[in-house]
């Protein structure tokens, strides 16, 4: 069946209906430039209420290994492809992707011109979408009907494991990857949700705190910006990509929207210390406007080379420290996974300090 994708300018582009067929969807279209990983993307909690726009041709080719999801639902609201794979050939796929999104109720559209419409996205800017089964003359009204149906974020489990340091992580919409990495380097994690109180975190005796990454506008979390400033005093501190810019936010600084955003997995960050550049993974539509930094005790550790948009911030003299992209990959490269063994090296230090 016939599928149409409209842009909030008007622009529209047809194609065929893949996954959930009848199912209409809105969202916000960005676009991921990763060749690889996209059931990760897909089930990356901050893609909530988007829709994924793949620039890779062909999509679904190695089918879906069922323990690479990083959350147990997808986030996002519908994906569009220029070709989805119809056979799939890897010796951990358990189910083609075509199956997965009718499993996960999630609409898409194949064949349109991916190229052309990433383009349009880069010169035109991110916008609300629909996607519909009939062509459509009224944007709004329709945008409003399927907006009132939009998913609300599922929050991970709390996991726990018997190791130490105790890492306790403030879920936005954390992907696996992140309680992963912290675990395979001995720490002990627990996942609590973000309106956890601070007499509540201390009960479980955390040696530092991390605040995740999740979906949506940073500045519509100003209800935790209080308590991460007294979190940042009791407790060494990270964060990541949302969890970043709260940080920022937390100590004055301003967050703005990106063009089209950060989403794929080489793009090159360079570190202020010693220049080094490495390759990272992002998924982010806002970013810490650098001209509010002059006013807050935060020093710009990173830099994305790309557009010079801040990509780590630090609090001196105190154990805190962000990164706007994504050490933990899944997908994509793995040299930024420094940033946990730089977080934990801090929570050792400071328990020396502290002794």
């Amino acid at each position: 069946m016939n599928k149409y994708l409209t842009l909030a300018d008007g622009t529209q582009w047809s194609g065929t209906a893949i996954g959930e067929r009848q199912l209409e969807a809105a969202g916000r279209v960005v676009f991921n430039t990763g060749m690889s990983g996209y059931q990760e993307t897909l089930t990356d909690p901050s893609y909530l209420n988007q829709m994924i726009a793949f620039t890779y041709p062909l999509i679904g080719n190695y089918g879906i290994d069922p323990t690479v999801s990083q959350a147990p639902t997808v986030g996002a609201q519908a994906i569009i492809v220029h070709e989805l794979a119809t056979f799939t050939d890897h010796y951990t796929s358990r189910q083609s992707l075509a199956n997965f999104l009718t499993t996960h109720h999630v609409a898409g559209i194949e064949g349109i011109d991916t190229r052309d419409l990433t383009i349009h996205i880069r010169e035109a800017g991110s916008q609300m979408a629909i996607l519909t089964n009939h062509p459509v003359t009224n944007f709004k009204s329709k945008l409003a009907t399927l907006t009132s149906q939009a998913l609300v974020a599922t929050p991970l489990p709390a996991v726990t494991t018997t190791k130490q340091p105790r890492i306790a992580i403030l879920n936005f919409g954390e992907k696996a990857a992140i309680s992963a990495e912290l675990q395979a380097r001995g720490a002990d994690v627990i996942v609590l949700p973000p309106t956890t109180s601070i007499k509540a975190i201390a009960a479980y005796h955390p040696d530092g705190i991390l605040l995740s990454n999740g979906p949506g506008d940073p500045t519509d979390y100003g209800d935790c910006l209080a308590t991460i400033r007294q979190l940042a005093h009791r407790y060494p501190l990270a964060g990541i990509c949302l969890g970043h810019q709260l940080i920022a936010l937390a100590y004055g600084a301003r967050t703005y929207q990106l063009p089209f955003g950060h989403h794929g997995l080489n793009h090159p960050v360079q570190a202020c210390v010693d220049g080094s550049i490495m390759m990272t993974s992002q998924n982010h539509d806002y970013a810490v406007d650098p001209a509010s930094i002059k006013a807050t005790p935060l020093i710009v550790t990173h830099t994305e080379l790309n557009d010079g948009s801040i990509e780590g911030l630090r609090l001196p003299h105190q154990a805190v420290m962000s990164v706007q992209f994504h050490p933990e990959a899944h997908p994509g490269p793995k040299e930024a996974g420094q940033f946990f063994d730089n977080f934990l090296l801090t929570i050792q230090k400071e328990a020396v300090i502290n002794a």
